[in-house]
């Protein structure tokens, strides 16, 4: 089975919202600090990024979090070849 690597850099979140919105399994947005996070306990966390290895059954869910977000700072890529899935360059 096919894994990924989630990384977002959440040091440039904007507040939109729109990946918990479209994955609220994944994803948790703070009202208050207006900064989403990662929901999974096996995230790797810092205060500039955040990065999750998930496998393909949760591929789709992450992919459509990242096309909503308006700034583009949620990238995937494929964790054996460390191809970025997306955005495509």
């Amino acid at each position: 089975m096919k894994q990924y690597k989630i990384v977002y850099r959440k040091s440039e979140c904007i507040g939109a919202g729109a990946c918990e919105a479209a994955f609220p399994e994944g994803w948790f947005f703070d009202r208050e600090t207006s900064i989403a996070t990662l929901k999974s306990p096996q995230a790797k966390k810092t205060a500039e990024r955040e990065e999750l290895i998930i496998d393909e059954l949760q591929f789709d869910q992450f992919m459509e979090s990242a096309q909503v977000c308006p700034v583009m700072i949620i990238e995937i890529y494929e964790l054996e070849t460390n191809k970025k899935v997306w955005p495509e360059d």
